[in-house]
C-alpha cells in the first residue's frame, strides 16, 4: 500500500445566509438562536431541518437543556467530555463540550466565554445547572 502526503490548497468563500447569521449574531450576543419551520426547531439555526423542511423562522432559545447521550474522547488530550444535549424548545440536541461527565437525564447549562466572536466556540462547555 502506498501513502502519499500532499498539501492541497483549496481557497473557498463561505457566505452565511440569513438563519446562520442570525445563529452567528446570536452567540456573538450570548444567545443561542434556533430556526422554526413546521414542526421543527433546530438549534443552531440552520435554513433546513434533517428531513429538508425549509426553516424561515429565527427563534431564541434559553441556554440551558438536559443531556440525552455522553462521550469521552480518551484519545484525545485531557480526555474531553462531549454530549447531545437537547435545548429547552428544540426538536433537534446540540452537540458540545461538557465541563465534566454528567448521567443523560442531567440539566445542563451554557457556560459562555467572556469575549466572543460569533462563532459555536464562543459557548466554553456546558455544566450542571444549580
Amino acid at each position: 500500500m502506498l501513502i502519499s502526503e500532499q498539501k492541497i490548497d483549496l481557497p473557498y468563500t463561505y457566505t452565511a445566509g440569513a438563519m446562520q447569521r442570525a445563529a452567528l449574531n446570536g452567540l456573538r450576543e450570548g444567545r443561542l438562536v434556533g430556526a422554526r419551520g413546521g414542526a421543527h426547531v433546530v438549534v443552531p439555526a440552520r435554513p433546513f431541518a434533517v428531513d429538508g423542511t425549509r426553516l424561515t423562522e429565527p427563534v431564541d432559545l434559553p441556554d440551558d437543556g438536559v443531556v440525552e447521550a455522553v462521550t469521552v474522547a480518551e484519545h484525545l488530550g485531557g480526555a474531553p467530555v462531549f454530549a447531545l444535549i437537547r435545548i429547552e424548545g428544540a426538536t433537534t440536541p446540540l452537540f458540545h463540550r461538557l465541563a465534566s461527565p454528567v448521567e443523560p437525564g442531567t440539566r445542563v447549562r451554557a457556560v459562555w466565554r467572556a469575549e466572543r466572536t460569533g462563532s459555536i466556540a464562543d459557548i466554553e462547555h456546558f455544566a450542571p445547572a444549580g
